[in-house]
């Protein structure tokens, strides 16, 4: 396994193996070639060299194989050995067989190597057997035995004497019907490599029969993909061999190799590709070749994307060989593949055609205009099937066309379709959806630019559209696309691909990405812009799709609000560009939609896509301020969307509300009064996401209408933030954010007026007590403590700024030792916040107010923690943490927070907590003042907090038990020990709760290493929790107890004996008056048989 770790480390690059593969396959090939190597050492050695030959490939690895006279004998023997279960499976046989396939082309007779004597069978026909066997043996290995087969049975002395009586036993064999499916893989490898290899003359009797044999036995048909795909490479090696082996003359051939050539090239200058050679006129074409390409023009539409590249290949290679007339008929049945789509692959099988046509000179430049048409729709294909498409494939394989068409022709060849090549290419190298697609583009382009160099600005471009910089499709859309829109050759064309191709994709995401694009595009040609996009997407927006009209909405809006700002630019306003009759349908088309019932289908999409139009229209300031119906429906759209239970249609329909509030609704107080109303009303509704959408709502409302309606807001959200379940978590949240920019909004003046942050500051308070559990989904109060963190973070950093003096110092100080006990806590994505957000603060310019030993804890945490560490990580942040420990300001909340984390069940904040709790305790000994404080004014005060032990004392106890055990409390105060087992029993053994009382007894099994009061009151309690009503409880302690006495020394000798004896031979899952007699055995043990019942 390691070895084979070893090169696994090679896969991506495996040629750099290269280097090293001759001595390594000498190293393993020795102890082989031996006479005397053991059979494991054999075994060994051949499974250790099948490791590089899957990594680098049998072909590089057979040519170091050894291949001398002497090994033919020893490799026979051992293939001979081999049983028929083990030639299936066996992982030796596959290296025998490549390094047979070796051997068997020594350039000598086989026969040589034969004994004579007639009675032993010769050395060609145990290679037969052995070929016969692995080829219908059906292993997993199909490769070898073809690569043998076909290598011994073309040889010289060998091919007129077995080679007819090999095929029938090959046409009798091979049946997909009865045969195993490698077996049939096998075969048809071996026929092509024998096609591939043998001599023209000898395999043309055998092309018929086999075409045949493929046809009737269904072979062609068969529902294995490498089945067809040999069959594939069978036919068109079956039709070469009635081929001329020299390629045809007519072909053409790129007669400028060089850049500088191609740009003083004569464009109006011919000369023949081949002056040298001649057409053989008198050359016929056998019938059979027909049937040939009938059937690789069918592979071209197969289902399997190899099998249609290896039809591609071969109609490439028989019509660069076949006479100019005909080749003209096999070009003109690829384009109808374009033109009537028979299968749903044939425009991507046709496109690997023209590619393989293309790139052996067989398109002539006549063909070229057809080429390029093909080519061009092919590359923004994309045919939906289902919930995908079926597009990719076919766009990557038009991108290799034009990559041939760039090799493979002059400059003045290609010079018409410059334009619609260069611009195509650029436009799916920036906006298509895969980034195999976006880079085959871009390398096509490339190719382009450097053969033909009369792409404009292709040197320029293809600095800008690189392998990496497309990595990312934000970044192609958003930034790459910019870059290149500054060339106006490419501008309006990128423009209107994305109008015409992306606006209505099919991937939401798309188009999202599409409308941001034509935002910032719309800056490069606005009047382009007006004349022409805004007409489009307006007629655009009566289709019936739904992804269409979805994505039409989201680009109308982004390209007016950005002709907006370049009217205001030019002190124009958006009427004055777009005129009045566009301005009105814009105006109406809110209600259309809703009128039409276009959020049928994708729904909510579309009604966010809504909002988002409303949005941008205000922020373009369109002048319906007066249009009253027009108000009415956009705020009617809005609050609709509100009371939907979607967390992205909530802050889409809230953004849309802030910005529609502040344009047109400045001087209604009438309207505000009633939205107001309205939405604090709903602050009631019993349905939680109700309640969610219009807490956020509230805070989204303009600054005015907070300053003139804080009462009833203020009111209805903060007694929304203190409404009580977990059932109310997400309403909870959304109040406190509120609450946070409510304040902010109204400003210190404001704030002071009616309420104060008095009002605020409790909630916060409150709320960053909040772990309300649910029983699916866990902690969900952590979702309301992060919002608490987030708001107090944005108002005290704000009022910091402009009145600072309003701040509270309680209420600073409250916050920083909360979110200080936050970043030490379980949760990490909660614990990461908390530390951003602490840093944030202390950091903060201006200073913020009242912070607890600032100086202290800035030396402490640097402000780039966030470089320095992974804040989500307990084991970069812990370290920085406890050092605060050392502050008494924050001491308590960080002890509490790293007791929750030690006593977690995640391993990180788990051994972090543990070591940083161990680390202090050790750091405080013999300091009385400090200890007072920890053991007896923390540690147990504890046991007494109803709300910590409420939703942490399972996490306490445990975080207990680690410590004792880790020997923190080694050089505890006696008396502390005391009380705390006994406050342990307390409120951990009465429970009904099972993990509590298994942790609380793990306790008080830990705390036996200590003597004295706290033992005895320890041992008591253990053994009366063995007579708990639970038989878990029992077990556990009985466990618990006999851990301790091996641990520590409780007892010694014969008591030990006896108690270990009465815990571990004891089923204490048995009646519990069974269990009387040997709980008395281990009162009496313990000295304890009077105060145990």
């Amino acid at each position: 396994q390691e070895f084979k770790r070893l090169f696994d480390k090679y896969l991506e690059q495996p040629y750099l193996l290269d280097g090293h593969l001759e001595q390594i396959v000498r190293t393993l090939i020795e102890p082989i070639r031996s006479a005397s190597c053991p059979e494991a050492v054999l075994q060994k050695c051949l499974i250790f060299l099948q490791v590089p030959t899957s990594v680098r490939g049998y072909k590089a690895v057979v040519h170091h194989l050894p291949h001398e006279i002497s090994d033919i004998e020893p490799v026979l023997q051992l293939l001979e050995r081999v049983t028929p279960i083990q030639t299936a499976c066996h992982p030796t046989v596959n290296m025998l067989l490549l390094w047979l396939s070796v051997v068997a082309i020594v350039p000598f007779q086989l026969s040589r190597l034969d004994s004579g004597d007639g009675f032993n069978k010769s050395i060609a026909e145990r290679i037969l057997s052995i070929v016969k066997v692995h080829l219908s043996s059906g292993g997993h290995k199909t490769v070898a035995p073809a690569l043998l087969a076909a290598n011994f049975i073309t040889r010289p002395d060998i091919v007129d004497v077995h080679l007819d009586d090999f095929f029938a036993w090959i046409q009798e064999t091979i049946d997909p019907a009865n045969a195993p499916e490698a077996a049939v893989v096998s075969m048809l490898a071996t026929l092509a490599r024998v096609f591939k290899l043998a001599n023209r003359d000898v395999l043309s009797k055998y092309a018929k029969s086999l075409l045949t044999l493929l046809s009737h036995k269904c072979i062609k048909a068969n529902p294995n993909i490498v089945v067809r795909k040999l069959s594939m490479k069978l036919f068109q090696r079956i039709g070469l061999t009635y081929l001329p082996a020299n390629l045809a003359p007519w072909r053409h051939l790129r007669r400028v190799k060089q850049l500088v050539d191609g740009l003083n090239a004569d464009a109006s200058r011919t000369e023949p590709a081949f002056p040298s050679m001649k057409e053989n006129t008198n050359f016929e074409v056998p019938p059979i070749i027909e049937e040939v390409v009938d059937k690789l023009l069918e592979g071209l539409v197969d289902e399997g994307l190899n099998v249609r590249w290896s039809a591609a290949k071969g109609i490439g290679r028989i019509a660069s060989r076949l006479p100019k007339e005909m080749a003209s008929e096999v070009v003109s049945s690829i384009f109808s593949q374009f033109e009537a789509q028979i299968e749903n692959t044939s425009w991507h099988g046709g496109c690997l055609a023209l590619a393989e046509l293309g790139r052996r000179g067989t398109l002539l430049p006549e063909h070229l205009p057809q080429v390029v048409d093909a080519v061009v729709k092919s590359l923004v294909f994309d045919e939906r099937w289902g919930k995908c498409t079926i597009g990719s494939p076919t766009r990557d394989a038009a991108c290799y066309v034009t990559w041939t068409l760039g090799r493979s022709y002059d400059p003045c060849d290609i010079a018409p379709f410059v334009s619609s090549l260069a611009t195509t290419l650029i436009c799916v190298a920036l906006f298509d959806r895969e980034l195999n697609c976006r880079r085959a583009a871009a390398a096509a382009f490339q190719e382009c630019v450097g053969r033909l160099g009369t792409f404009p600005h292709g040197i320029s471009i293809i600095s800008i559209v690189s392998y990496f910089s497309l990595s990312r499709i934000q970044t192609s859309y958003l930034s790459v696309s910019l870059q290149v829109a500054d060339f106006p050759e490419y501008t309006q064309h990128l423009i209107l691909h994305l109008i015409n191709e992306k606006v209505g994709h099919w991937d939401r995401n798309i188009r999202l990405l599409c409308s941001q694009a034509l935002f910032k595009l719309t800056a490069k040609d606005p009047h382009f812009m007006i004349d022409t996009c805004v007409p489009k997407l307006l007629v655009a927006m009566s289709d019936h799709d739904g992804s269409v009209k979805h994505g039409t909405v989201l680009s109308l809006a982004e390209v007016v609000h950005a002709l907006s700002i370049w009217a205001r630019e030019r002190e124009k306003d958006i009427e004055d560009v777009l005129g009045p009759e566009s301005v009105l349908r814009l105006a109406e088309l809110p209600a259309t939609l809703e009128k039409d019932r276009a959020f049928l289908g994708i729904g909510n999409a579309s009604r966010g896509a809504t909002c988002f139009l409303i949005e941008k229209l205000a922020r373009a300031h369109l002048r319906a301020h007066s249009a009253q119906s027009v108000l009415e429906s956009w705020q009617s759209i809005i609050e609709a969307c509100l009371r939907w239970d979607d967390k992205t249609l909530r802050c889409q329909a809230c953004s849309s509300l802030s910005v529609f509030m502040e344009e047109y609704y400045g001087g209604d107080e009438g309207a505000c009064e009633r939205i107001v109303g309205t939405y604090v009303e709903n602050l009631r509704s019993p349905t939680e996401g109700v309640r969610s959408n219009f807490a956020q709502a509230l805070g989204a409302l303009p600054s005015f209408m907070h300053r003139a309606y804080q009462v009833p807001i203020l009111e209805g959200l903060c007694l929304c933030a203190t409404s009580e379940g977990y059932e109310h978590v997400e309403s909870r949240k959304e109040a406190v954010l509120a609450l946070s920019r409510v304040y902010i909004s109204m400003g210190s003046g404001g704030a002071a007026g009616v309420f104060d942050l008095g009002r605020l500051v409790a909630i916060l308070l409150h709320n960053m007590e909040d772990y309300s559990q649910s029983p699916m989904k866990g902690d969900l109060g952590a979702l309301v403590r992060k919002a608490c963190m987030t708001a107090f973070k944005d108002v005290v950093c704000y009022f910091a700024s402009v009145a600072p003096e309003i701040l509270p110092e309680n209420f600073v100080a409250e916050m920083m030792r909360a979110i200080a006990q936050q970043c030490v806590e379980p949760v990490d994505t909660l614990r990461g916040h908390a530390t951003e957000t602490f840093t944030s603060i202390l950091y903060s310019k201006p200073d913020v107010p009242h912070i607890p030993h600032r100086d202290e804890a800035r030396e402490m945490l640097p402000e780039d923690i966030g470089q320095r560490a992974s804040l989500l990580h307990a084991g970069h942040t812990f370290p920085y943490w406890s050092q605060f420990l050392s502050l008494r300001a924050y001491r308590e909340p960080l002890l509490r927070g790293f007791l929750v984390s030690t006593g977690s069940m995640s391993e990180a904040p788990f051994s972090n907590g543990r070591d940083a709790l161990v680390a202090y305790l050790s750091s405080i000994h013999g300091d009385k003042e400090q200890e007072e404080l920890v053991y007896f004014n923390f540690f147990l005060p504890l046991f007494l907090d109803k709300t910590f032990v409420h939703r942490a004392l399972l996490q306490y106890l445990n975080a207990l038990d680690h410590l004792v055990t880790s020997g923190a409390f080694t050089d505890a105060p006696s008396e502390f020990l005391v009380k705390l087992q006994s406050l342990v029993a307390l409120k951990g053994l009465r429970l009904k709760a099972i993990p509590k009382v298994e942790a609380a007894v793990g306790v008080l099994s830990s705390l036996l290493q200590f003597e004295g009061d706290c033992r005895k009151g320890a041992l008591i309690n253990v053994l009366k929790t063995l007579d708990h009503r639970f038989q878990r409880v029992r077990v556990t302690t009985a466990a618990r107890l006999g851990e301790a006495l091996l641990m520590y020394p409780v007892l010694e000798g014969s008591r030990l004996d006896d108690a270990l004896r009465a815990l571990s031979c004891t089923d204490w899952r048995a009646d519990r008056q069974e269990l009387k007699q040997p709980r008395e055995i281990l009162a009496i043990a313990f000295g304890l048989g009077e105060l145990v019942p």
